[in-house]
């Protein structure tokens, strides 16, 4: 009889009888998530080597090939390591795996090493159909294209590419997140790039090609869904925010992971590059909008001085400046360089504090020009404010409470807010008028009359 005693991973005690296969979901991964990861992920991959995910264990790193081989634990460099036998030792200046955890893995290669991973804990394929909707879910995404044609719209497992005007849905783009949580054009409007994923399961960011309407890569990390994705002025990179208070890169080309920074010391929630795309300034509830160099992830410091949990940023297009809004309903533009040495409690940054709002901000946007910008939230109202005096110039009125996204049309002539209620309004951000409001996804007759 193979037993193992007990084992604690994790957390928890397990027992392995005669009668019981090794499962690599329940007690491998565990071990190499606890002991391995830290340093062999795709951010550090130590010696080439990514042991975060199964078909990386597989493929090995640059010098030993396969991490392990399957019903060959003695052939295999991951048990080879763990022992001793192959140096450095690992895990690298930690204490030695207790012998029944290495006895456990070299059970799994032996029995051939397989992937038990339920189907509920993987990734889904992508969607064949669209989805029919009973009613429209809300909207936390959109955007438009640098010609102002196309509006891109977040769904349930799709992005809609509709026409500028709402007048017409030119594309429906599958993909496996189930939230969409911001999408993006580069800057020649080639590329649509989307940013979310399903929670307690899995981030994704969708890479899209605009005119053939196809889905050129599927980036999948982390174990929940992306927030606030920022596309590189040079249409390379993108950066998002993690629920597992990091913030990430990404290559578009490649789908590389460039760097995993964790300044941050809660969810990340909006990010911003800086004009020249060097920098970057990630904001989320630590409160903190904090720089960082755009190549590295190296933190530089905080921008602002502490106050609420932040939800919201947008940078002003013409400097590098950033209008922050979050908890406590104030909007605050900051100089992202500081004119002198910082001290505790300096708020040397801060460039202008604007109009208290009705409730908490989620929403920012600016106009082409810099000239004004606008704020929404959880009121009935969007404000339009002049950027240079503050004084509100008009205000988008009669909406739902629950603003969640604003976009300025490349020309600046119509503003897109959406949210709560799942529709889309296109405003005239002169005088705020209602120019339209539309349901971005197609509602089942039969479905929505039951």
């Amino acid at each position: 009889m193979k037993s193992f005693g007990l084992i604690v991973v994790m957390g928890l005690a397990t027992t392995l009888t005669a009668a019981e296969n090794v499962s690599y979901y329940n007690q491998v991964r565990p071990i190499i998530q606890k002991s391995c990861s830290g340093c062999h992920q795709p951010a550090n991959k130590l010696g080439g080597l990514v042991l975060t995910e199964f078909p990386a264990i597989l493929k090995g790193g640059a010098k030993n090939g396969a991490a392990v081989r399957a019903g060959a634990p003695a052939e295999s460099p991951l048990i080879s390591y763990l022992t001793g036998k192959s140096e450095p030792r690992m895990p690298m200046g930690g204490q030695p795996l207790p012998a029944a955890e290495i006895e456990m893995l070299e059970a799994w290669i032996n029995e051939g090493a397989v992937d038990d991973t339920p189907a509920e804990a993987r990734a889904p394929q992508v969607p064949k159909e669209p989805p029919t909707y009973r009613q429209p879910p809300v909207v936390t995404a959109i955007a438009y294209s640098p010609d102002g044609k196309l509006l891109a719209v977040g769904g349930y497992r799709e992005v809609l590419l509709h026409r500028a005007d709402g007048s017409k849905i030119e594309a429906r783009l599958l993909g496996r997140a189930e939230k969409i949580h911001s999408v993006a054009f580069t800057s020649d409007g080639s590329k649509l790039i989307a940013v979310g994923g399903s929670p307690v399961r899995f981030g994704e960011i969708q890479v899209w090609d605009v005119a053939k309407r196809k889905l050129e890569r599927s980036i999948l990390a982390t174990n929940d869904t992306f927030f606030g994705g920022s596309v590189s002025p040079d249409g390379t990179k993108v950066v998002v925010g993690c629920t597992d208070n990091t913030v990430r890169m990404y290559d578009l080309a490649t789908g590389e992971e460039l760097f995993k920074a964790g300044h941050h010391e809660d969810w990340v929630l909006a990010t911003s590059f800086g004009i020249d795309g060097k920098r970057i300034v990630t904001v989320g509830r630590d409160r903190a909008a904090k720089l960082a160099d755009a190549d590295t992830g190296a933190f530089r410091e905080n921008v602002n001085l502490l106050r609420d949990g932040l939800n919201a940023i947008v940078r002003h297009p013409r400097r590098d400046y950033v209008l922050i809004g979050g908890e406590d309903r104030v909007p605050y533009l900051y100089m992202m360089d500081r004119p002198r040495a910082l001290k505790i409690a300096d708020d040397s940054t801060l460039v202008k504090q604007y109009e208290e709002q009705k409730s908490r901000i989620h929403a920012l946007e600016f106009s082409p020009d810099g000239g004004w910008f606008a704020v929404g939230g959880m009121s009935d109202e969007v404000p339009i404010y002049n950027a240079e005096t503050g004084e509100r110039q008009a205000t988008l009125s009669d909406l739902p409470p629950g603003t969640f996204v604003i976009r300025s049309a490349p020309d600046g002539k119509t503003v897109a807010v959406a949210g709560f209620d799942g529709n889309v309004r296109l405003f005239n951000p002169a005088d705020g008028t209602l120019v339209k409001k539309f349901t971005p996804v197609p509602i089942s007759a039969s479905e929505a009359a039951e």
